[in-house]
């Protein structure tokens, strides 16, 4: 669902590449929390802006009067950051979107602050979905303290993706390390994301072994929450079903501030998820997707869970290749309004989609996305069958 690479491109691959287990997952990730000198001096803080405090409220959409309350894109910021090309921010104010997650941006840079300022004026909400366990484990620690990191099943310790949820060390240093990211990765709508590594493996070893991936994400995210919530008391975090936590948690329970996000990265979007006997990448068919988002519902609140789609993901349908676009094939009938009654009868309310490398580019080579419009006013103007 989601991944790296370097830079701009880093932070892209972070969020939707196609899940490589044959590679290091965290490979050109580790520069990414190095400090960098601004370009610009930076301008004071004005009141209002994403970098204070969130509101109060743990919930911040629970005034929206649309059925669903996120109403979100997942973008990267080349795609966004040229607004006279293509201009999000008033595509959202006058269509009803209410929240943008943005990677690859350098958010000390006055242009980044600017559309920050920007965004909360027009009421869209700022967060930052993107893999992070390489940054809450740096690799670095490796040489010293190998025990924190997984067993392959070889019997191996390895550095190569994620971490032994079951070191007391490796605990320690994820709650330490998510306080400092916490900081800087500062939400306006209190929902944080700190991902498993794309693509990588998890730990075997005699404590971890008989725990499924999903139970592992669990450990780490339990101690992440409890990091977040000395730094925001009103924190929420992402449990993410994608790849290889497809299968829900059988023997770790989430903290209560846990929501699910529903990532089904390998359907098929030539069909809705309700022809349930379609098949997707990966041996995956629309039913065990919509079995596996049944079971994720016993065991996660519904009221809280959000769906991560890629109905408009280019960079997906271009093969992450942003010199090699092809138009997004977007299904509106068919496909998209069908799948948002399958949500809402799930009672889910909250939705985001990737729509990398719809940008200046795309642009100029198919015209204006007008699949954002029709995205953004369904999402507002839906009313539950």
């Amino acid at each position: 669902m989601i991944l790296p690479f370097i830079s701009v491109l880093l932070f892209s691959l972070v969020s939707c590449t196609q899940p490589d287990m044959t590679t290091d997952a965290t490979e050109g990730w580790e520069d990414m929390f190095k400090p960098e000198e601004p370009e610009e001096p930076e301008e004071p803080d004005t009141p209002g802006t994403p970098d204070d405090p969130v509101d109060d409220t743990k919930d911040v959409y629970a005034d929206e009067e649309s059925f669903f309350k996120m109403r979100g894109l997942v973008m990267g910021w080349s795609d966004v950051n040229d607004p006279k090309v293509l201009d999000y921010i008033k595509i959202a104010k006058e269509n009803g979107l209410n929240t943008f997650s943005i990677y690859g941006a350098d958010r000390s840079h006055v242009v980044w602050k600017a559309f920050a300022r920007d965004c909360a004026d027009a009421g869209i909400f700022l967060e930052y979905e993107e893999h992070m366990m390489s940054f809450l484990l740096p690799r670095a620690l490796f040489d010293t303290h190998p025990e924190y990191f997984r067993m392959n099943q070889q019997g191996v310790r390895v550095k190569d993706a994620n971490g032994c949820p079951s070191s007391e060390g490796a605990l320690a240093e994820v709650y330490k390390n998510a306080i400092d990211i916490g900081k800087r990765y500062n939400p306006t709508n209190n929902r944080y994301y700190f991902w498993l590594d794309d693509g990588g493996d998890v730990c075997y070893c005699d404590k971890c072994k008989e725990l499924n991936d999903a139970d592992q994400a669990l450990i780490f995210e339990n101690e992440v929450i409890k990091a977040l919530k000395t730094i925001n008391p009103d924190a929420m975090l992402a449990h993410l079903c994608y790849a290889n936590t497809t299968d829900p948690p059988k023997k770790v329970k989430p903290h209560e501030d846990i929501f699910l996000e529903f990532a089904p990265f390998y359907r098929s979007w030539d069909y809705p998820l309700a022809d349930t006997w379609v098949t997707g990448n990966q041996g995956m068919t629309h039913g065990k997707y919509l079995r596996s988002l049944e079971d994720h519902l016993k065991v996660f609140p519904a009221e809280t869970a959000q769906v991560l789609e890629y109905w408009m993901d280019d960079s997906l349908f271009s093969g992450w290749n942003p010199n090699k676009l092809k138009p997004v094939p977007w299904k509106y009938e068919s496909v998209f309004l069908k799948d948002l009654d399958t949500y809402a009868k799930y009672g889910i309310r909250h939705i985001t989609c990737y729509c990398a490398y719809v940008g200046p580019s795309y642009v100029n080579l198919f015209g204006f996305p007008d699949f954002l419009v029709e995205y953004a006013q369904a999402l507002r103007d839906y009313e539950k069958k």
